[in-house]
């Protein structure tokens, strides 16, 4: 806890510090010529060009202030920049640190409901994957409880016998349909990885 303070009072300290030095080098006033001629003058402002020396010293306190803000992060618990389940024991879902705290029989016992949760409808998950007419072609299967003709899919669809037959033959070769003689057409069905998942 004490470890964690200092560490937050120094990159609080190194933030602050590398703020004013950048500060001071961007908010410097820009030199001034002041030209006399006979009764008048006029006061003309030269643009300010950086040394290679102030240059340095900006990108150095840039990265100090980038580390010391992620550190100051760091110990606030807070990640800006992080995956979205990072927190994920906030829903539920244990995390090694907080396995390390539980005894054997609550290690168990989430082991137990993590193996008992809900089971994924693989037909959901597969619609949300594919895209475009190979997801119109497997939602109609699935509309269709999971098997149809080909050739009525053809007519659903309103798509040519030669496009239809194109993403059959992909959605074959990935697994996700069977095609089986039927006459002078084919059945096309979910396969049974599909839809054994849902049984």
């Amino acid at each position: 806890m004490i470890r964690e303070r200092t560490k937050l009072m120094i990159s609080a300290g190194i933030l602050i510090l590398a703020g004013i030095i950048t500060m001071s080098i961007l908010l410097q006033d820009a030199p001034v010529v002041i030209q006399i001629e006979g009764e008048s003058f006029k006061i003309i402002e030269i643009p300010y060009s950086y040394t290679t020396g102030e240059a340095y010293l900006l990108l150095i306190s840039g990265f100090f202030s980038g580390f010391a803000l992620h550190q100051v992060f760091l110990s606030l618990d807070i990640y800006p920049f992080a995956h979205e389940n990072i927190h994920e024991s906030d829903y539920g879902i244990e995390t090694e640190e907080n396995l390390e705290i539980l005894s054997s029989d609550e290690k168990a016992d989430i082991s137990d409901k993590n193996k008992a949760s809900t089971p994924v409808d693989m037909r959901k998950v597969l619609l949300m994957a594919l895209e475009g007419d190979e997801k119109k072609i497997v939602r109609t299967i699935v509309d269709n409880n999971g098997q149809m003709l080909q050739n009525e899919l053809v007519n659903r669809l309103d798509f040519s016998k030669a496009k239809t037959s194109r993403i059959l033959s992909n959605l074959e070769k990935k697994g996700i349909i069977s095609k089986q003689k039927y006459g002078l057409t084919n059945c096309i069905s979910l396969t049974e990885e599909i839809r054994g998942e849902n049984k």
